[in-house]
């Protein structure tokens, strides 16, 4: 069975390894984009000066920030429960366009425009490998996912040791190139064949419709119509018809009546006759307890907390946050961005071990035959 499993490790690994190292690659940048983006242009995201006890209301502070955009509009509004921490303002012209907003003096930070950030072409050269159709990109991608996880299962297979022996733990730096490559390959592979698999079997999440399917059936989910995660937008993104003005007349008084409410919220979200609350005790970033009210009276006449809501949206919640990283803290995404290093690392490694290996034979073929 090991002869069988090792030679369908190397077998799979040879025509998609370069695949795997863009992903995994790809995969450990995008990790850390908040944090990047955050200490890059931290202006846009924080208040420095001038910090006063009440900021502006919603409802006055929203046409003021609709004066200052030229042919747009604001959308939604995400306030975090951090003071010196910016509104961020989706607006409703455009993908994924938000505006960072000092609420205490009503002037624009800054923009975030997604098809304009650096993560971008980082993010489809993840997802598509920059095909713009997202088609054949998007199914090389899948398939190869695919494949990494019957790598990643059979290698480990492959290295488990039938007896504890030490030397099978750890690297072996004194030993020479070769050894060096072959432990990098298998010792380090060993440690992160868990995080690159729960990374993978997240990933196949936005490759297959079949795959999506499968998942929320084990979970119990019903299964409707065809979901697209992978393109949904929150709080605005997409151009509508009409210059239908919004109501803000209670967003204000609803922002209070939830925060009162919700003491640990680490961020809430306004939009059009609906709001959203994310907690600090909520392990996934996804995760936020709904609200519908009515826009003329303000009155809230609809509550769904995330406990309550269908298994599919909690679903593509849990996925998320174990494909990205986010599910502890800073620490989870140190795990991640450092496993999927070493998933970038282990094709090299894997076509170094395969190339002398092959080298080496031939070398004996041409001895035997002199």
């Amino acid at each position: 069975m090991r002869i069988f499993l090792k030679r369908l490790h190397k077998w799979l690994s040879i025509p998609v390894g370069i695949i795997i190292t863009i992903v995994c690659l790809t995969g450990a940048i995008l990790v850390f984009q908040d944090e990047i983006l955050e200490l890059s242009n931290s202006s846009h995201y924080f208040i420095k000066d001038n910090i006063e006890e009440d900021p502006i209301p919603l409802h006055t502070l929203i046409p003021i920030v609709n004066a200052q955009l030229d042919s747009n509009r604001v959308a939604s509004v995400q306030i975090s429960d951090d003071p010196a921490r910016t509104y961020r303002m989706t607006l409703k012209e455009g993908f994924r366009v938000t505006a960072f907003v000092n609420q205490y003096t009503g002037e624009i930070t800054g923009f975030y425009k997604f098809q304009e950030s650096p993560f971008y072409p980082v993010m489809t050269l993840h997802r598509w490998l920059m095909d713009g159709t997202r088609t054949w990109g998007k199914y090389i991608v899948g398939i190869s996912t695919l494949i990494f996880v019957f790598i990643l299962i059979s290698g480990f297979i492959v290295w488990m040791p039938r007896k504890m022996n030490r030397s099978r733990f750890k690297i072996q730096w004194r030993k020479g190139k070769k050894r060096l490559f072959y432990d990098m390959h298998n010792v380090l592979g060993a440690y992160a064949c868990l995080v690159l698999l729960i990374g993978a079997l997240t990933g196949l999440m936005w490759s297959f419709e079949w795959y999506r399917n499968t998942v929320f059936r084990i979970f119990g989910a019903e299964v409707q119509q065809t979901q697209s995660q992978g393109r949904t937008q929150r709080g605005g993104g997409q151009k509508k018809e009409g210059r239908e003005e919004l109501n803000i007349t209670h967003w204000q008084d609803i922002f209070d009546s939830l925060k009162g409410s919700n003491h640990d919220y680490e961020y809430i979200r306004m939009e059009d006759g609906s709001a959203s609350v994310h907690l600090k005790s909520y392990v996934t970033s996804r995760a936020v307890d709904k609200y519908t009210f009515d826009k003329r009276s303000g009155e809230i006449t609809n509550t769904i907390l995330f406990k309550d809501q269908e298994t599919t949206i909690k679903v593509w919640a849990w996925a998320y946050s174990l494909h990205v990283g986010n599910y502890w803290g800073i620490w989870s995404k140190i795990f991640t961005c450092i496993f999927s290093l070493i998933g970038a690392s282990l094709p090299v490694t894997g076509y170094y071990i395969f190339f002398v290996k092959r080298k080496k034979k031939k070398t004996k073929t041409e001895v035997r035959n002199t």
